[in-house]
């Protein structure tokens, strides 16, 4: 998530307790908008169990008097003393466990609680460009023909939501569970404010939008695209100023921390932007040696994640230094994501390609999706 995310990660326990053991984004495909897409299926891939409690049986700490032995009828007994029982304390509970989910070509979705088992699936027809989830249970998908997904129970059932809006839709992003955007070709652009039960279109500019990010802690909306185009508003998107990065190509994505303090966006001709006045001005951060596609940060703006052309990612610090990394792949890369604090990161693309780095980016292993279909979109909870 991106994404600006307030992500609220359940345990796996909490889950088990509630009955509701987190079971991967539902399948099946519709033509129609106003259809539920499915009811789901029967678990996700490697979900832990519930949590034991942690309690041990304890002795019952009783005592057994015994004479003395001494033949004094009248010799009082010694008192006795009990000792209270121990009870061990209770295991610690499992750490928190996220929901990880990708889209990409043909409508395919894939997801996991555990970081180790993806489940795979097709939730619509059309192609998914984007992804945003916020809490354990509420996520949204957005694609071709204006196409907008909502689940809120882990995936289990999806509906589709009206956008009002026909066009491919490339970026979706959420800062709230009611707070949302979404943007794609021609300019397309809606927003909701009641968790797109409804979505309001706005006719801001012809330009195609490429990537959104919502800095929740403020209510900054920004939205990038084609040319150059910055759009924000700080008023849920009542309003939109434009703002054009002067010697940028076409923006690909846009990353913020949750108080809007830095947003980063990155451009087809390699260059990284950044902005720390809300979005208002940018100035190069730094320049690639590939087409970039994607930017994710973490919630508090310390590490920054960007991904392109020839299997190309970068990362940046606190300190605002952009290291290369080695992902051992040559596919384009068209998504990315960072996760528990900058420690864990996602990267996906051409042909099935998704790659997980451990240890901010030194090492990369291999997700298998059991797809060739192209990713386009990354996010968690």
């Amino acid at each position: 998530m991106n994404h600006g995310r307030h992500r609220g990660l359940l345990i796996l326990g909490a889950f088990a307790s509630l009955g509701l053991l987190p079971v991967a984004c539902g399948s099946s495909s519709t033509s129609s908008k106003t259809d539920a897409l499915n009811t789901g299926d029967g678990g996700r891939d490697g979900a832990a169990s519930g949590d034991d409690s942690g309690s041990a049986a304890t002795d019952s700490g009783s005592t057994e008097t015994t004479d003395s032995g001494s033949g004094d009828s009248s010799t009082t007994p010694a008192p006795t003393t009990t000792t209270p029982p121990t009870t061990p304390p209770p295991p610690p509970p499992p750490p928190p466990a996220g929901w990880r989910s990708v889209v990409g070509a043909g409508g395919l979705f894939s997801q996991t609680y555990n970081e180790v088992g993806w489940q795979t699936k097709v939730i619509t027809s059309q192609d998914l460009y984007a992804v945003a989830c916020n809490g354990n249970l509420r996520g949204w998908a957005a694609g071709a023909g204006g196409f907008v997904a909502h689940t809120e129970d882990g995936g289990g059932s999806w509906a589709a939501q009206d956008s009002h809006l026909t066009a491919d839709l490339h970026a979706i992003r959420f800062g709230s569970a009611s707070l949302g955007v979404a943007g794609g070709n021609g300019g397309a652009l809606a927003v909701t404010t009641d968790g797109g039960q409804t979505w309001q279109p706005s006719s801001v500019t012809t330009s195609t939008l490429r990537g959104a990010a919502v800095a929740g802690d403020v209510g900054l909306l920004v939205v990038v695209g084609d040319a150059g185009t910055v759009l924000r508003s700080t008023n849920a998107g009542q309003t939109w100023t434009p703002v054009t990065i002067t010697g940028a190509g076409d923006l690909r994505g846009v990353a913020s921390d949750t108080g809007g303090h830095l947003v980063l966006a990155v451009d087809a001709q390699k260059s990284i932007w950044a902005s720390t006045d809300g979005a208002k001005t940018f100035t190069r951060d730094a320049l690639a040696s590939a087409s970039l596609d994607a930017i994710a940060m973490s919630d508090d703006g310390a590490t920054a994640l960007v991904s392109g052309a020839g299997g190309l990612a970068m990362t940046r610090s606190a300190a605002g230094a952009w290291s290369v990394l080695s992902t051992g792949t040559g596919a384009s890369l068209h998504a990315a994501l960072v996760t528990d604090n900058g420690t864990h990161l996602y990267v996906a693309g051409e042909a099935g390609t998704l790659l997980f780095s451990a240890d901010r980016g030194a090492h990369w292993a291999v997700k298998p999706l059991g797809t060739t279909a192209t990713l386009y979109g990354l996010e968690d909870l």
